[in-house]
């Protein structure tokens, strides 16, 4: 009787058996997994990265968003390094886009087998790249009690109808802000400026040299992403009045006089 019921019983062992061989967690569990998995992004420009360096197998990429099939670079199959370039196949910018890194076999085997892999955090380009930094020239206005900020914002890597590369202006239009902070070249303490538009505009001091700071801010975004990075540096020239040149142009004549007639006596003793 009990070989009856072992007989009677083998398929049902074997048909788990192959499900468990077949699986994504049984042999195959013997690949190493990507430990992290992180999104380098910056002006669209957007890279996959994981660790660790693999050896003895490779990973492949697939990626997928709310409004995307799944997809797989064709340079990032079976490769062996830890980054895949994914900038231009997430173009639809406002996409929430989830990428596996697969650990496969380096020899082709049974396309129907799955892999163990390691799943991204979510990421929106519009939301989540970081924004390079702004440049601006610095245009002073003959009454010199105002000075003009004209600001220009980097490139993306996304191509317009053209094929040219959009700005970040292009891009956000009206969701994007400038703010400068500027303040006395003398001086430590800093004042702040806003516009919709690519210029500021600042008051000043006549015959004070100022120097500025702009970022780009996208308020829409959660506060840790909504400033890019700070732009360089630059001052406006200073121009003191002629009154004030003229005294200070005196005193060093007299500290110069001073110290010829102390070395003429320095001499005679």
């Amino acid at each position: 009787m009990l070989w009856y019921i072992q007989l009677l019983l083998y398929p049902y062992f074997m048909i788990n058996l192959l499900k468990d061989t077949n699986g994504k967690a049984s042999g195959n569990s013997q690949l190493p997994v990507a430990t992290k998995v992180w999104w380098t992004s910056i002006n669209f420009k957007t890279i996959l990265e994981w660790e660790p360096k693999p050896s003895g197998y490779a990973y492949t990429v697939e990626f997928f968003g709310k409004k995307t099939d799944v997809q797989k670079s064709p340079r990032c199959i079976k490769i062996q390094t830890t980054e895949c370039d994914l900038t231009r196949f997430l173009l639809n910018l406002t996409d929430s886009y989830t990428a596996h890194v697969i650990s496969e076999p380096i020899e082709t085997v049974d396309k129907t087998e799955e892999y163990p892999f390691t799943r991204s955090d979510k990421f929106t380009p519009y939301k989540d790249t970081k924004i390079g930094q702004p440049t601006f020239k610095i245009e002073e206005y003959e009454a010199k009690n105002n000075i003009k900020l004209l600001i220009e914002t980097p490139l993306s890597s996304i191509r317009g109808p053209n094929n040219t590369f959009l700005s970040i202006q292009e891009i956000f239009k009206k969701d994007l802000e400038y703010v400068t902070y500027y303040r006395k070249a003398a001086s430590t303490g800093k004042k702040e400026a806003k516009s919709k538009i690519n210029e500021i505009d600042v008051p000043v001091d006549r015959g004070e040299s100022y120097c500025f700071t702009v970022n780009i801010v996208i308020p829409s975004r959660t506060d840790e992403n909504q400033q890019s990075q700070e732009s360089a540096t630059h001052c406006s020239h200073s121009e003191k009045p002629f009154y004030e040149g003229s005294v200070q142009h005196l005193l060093r004549q007299k500290h110069s006089y001073h110290y010829s007639i102390v070395y003429l006596l320095d001499g005679v003793v």
